[in-house]
């Protein structure tokens, strides 16, 4: 069968597929994991539980949660269930202190990161006449990997370029054709005010669709993206620990929310204080179940994203697996303030609606939202976040060019003391 048409048959998988691959999936993986990880025997042990007694995907809460500690407790290859022999190669997850995490490959799992890519791929029509510009870097980063896999593989011109010379990425878009950007998704609005410096109409490169992800972005940001490139934006989800970016789901053309790849993941949502799993329509942490990973499986994997289950329902577009809302942050980059819980996307939206493209939040005594802009904006937006958000912050307006500018992923929220 033909790269595309297997991605397709992934895509349009019935129900009654997804819920019996899925079932028998979840069984073998938690009797692989129990025997080929001496971390997952003892924790099961731990939590007392008897893996004869998981018979169905119902009985995952009894099994225990898996941390982003316990991966750095592992390194280097403390979690991994088959020998250093099949490894093929080893990516690395982010993490701003501590030890590295390290996610190890087998042939088998590039394969499978590469077949949930392509599915990404197949929903956005993007096929072997396309020109594919790969920003995100190359390097224990697993960000150009996975793009570049599925690009390879249906033989399309690729243009491997990695990280920053923002510059240059503008040359290389103008005098090859290139008709795909993938990206982080903060990048394009760069490109965008670089390529102006340069004297060059972004409208008028042949750029058609891009891929964005490795952090939230709203809605709103999207519809900047979109009008200043007159181009679609897609959100592609994904974390190394599961495998890549493009791994876990992707986003249709409904813009319903993402839909997740159930086959090959059980997504829960869990309250993020408790770890109890949450009613679906409710917000929580996302925690991932990789059913159809080789080298390192993990079981139950809180994730620190946040999210909330939209539907279980085929969607408009015919897909039958699972949606849930596009990442609203991290949990980490949640924000507490006279009692208001908020996260920097909910601040970018009512900016970006407003043409605010560049900001920064500082989190210290109070919240101070530093943007790039007029004196009016800031009393428009300080209005909205009071009404939207229930709080009040100290609003900055600077002129253009004040803020750090970013290619890769943006810093946005700055804790100071």
């Amino acid at each position: 069968m033909a790269m595309m048409e297997f991605a397709e048959k992934g895509v349009k998988m019935s129900r009654k597929e997804i819920e019996e691959i899925k079932e028998k999936r979840f069984r073998a993986i938690v009797k692989y994991s129990f025997w080929r990880s001496p971390f997952y025997r003892r924790r099961f042990k731990e939590a007392g539980v008897d893996i004869d007694s998981i018979k169905s995907v119902e009985d995952i809460t009894k099994l225990p949660l898996t941390l982003k500690q316990d991966l750095r407790d592992a390194y280097p290859l403390g979690m991994c269930c088959v020998p250093k022999e099949e490894i093929v190669r080893i990516q690395m997850s982010g993490g701003t202190t501590g030890q590295p995490v390290i996610i190890p490959y087998t042939r088998k799992d590039v394969e499978q990161w590469k077949e949930m890519m392509m599915r990404a791929f197949y929903i956005a029509n993007i096929t072997s006449k396309d020109i594919i510009q790969i920003t995100p870097a190359f390097g224990l980063w697993n960000g150009g990997f996975g793009f570049h896999f599925a690009a390879d593989a249906i033989n399309a011109f690729v243009i491997p370029i990695g990280a920053g010379n923002t510059r240059n990425q503008i040359r290389f878009m103008k005098d090859f054709g290139t008709t795909v950007l993938c990206a982080t998704a903060s990048y394009p609005l760069r490109i965008a005010e670089v390529a102006e410096e340069m004297s060059i109409d972004v409208r008028e490169l042949p750029l058609s669709k891009m891929l964005l992800g490795a952090e939230p972005w709203s809605d709103e940001m999207r519809k900047q993206i979109e009008e200043t490139f007159d181009a679609i934006a897609y959100d592609i989800p994904g974390l190394t620990e599961m495998g890549g970016v493009g791994t876990v789901g992707f986003e249709c053309p409904m813009r319903h929310g993402l839909h997740m790849w159930e086959d090959n993941y059980i997504v829960e949502v869990v309250d993020p204080e408790t770890g109890e799993p949450v009613a679906d329509g409710e917000e929580g942490e996302l925690v991932y179940t990789s059913l159809n990973r080789e080298a390192m499986p993990l079981i139950r994997y809180r994730s620190g994203e946040v999210s909330a289950v939209i539907s279980r329902e085929k969607c408009e577009c015919g897909i039958e697996h699972m949606t849930i809302k596009r990442i609203r942050g991290r949990t980490d980059d949640m924000v507490i303030y006279k009692g208001v819980k908020f996260y920097p996307s909910d601040i970018e939206s009512i900016l970006a609606t407003y043409g605010v493209k560049h900001y920064k939040i500082e989190v210290g005594n109070g919240i101070v939202v530093k943007f790039e802009g007029s004196e009016d904006v800031a009393r428009l937006v300080e209005r909205d976040i009071k009404e939207f958000l229930g709080f009040r912050p100290k609003l900055e307006a600077l002129p253009a060019g004040s803020l750090e500018r970013f290619e890769g992923k943006a810093k946005r929220l700055v804790r100071v003391d």
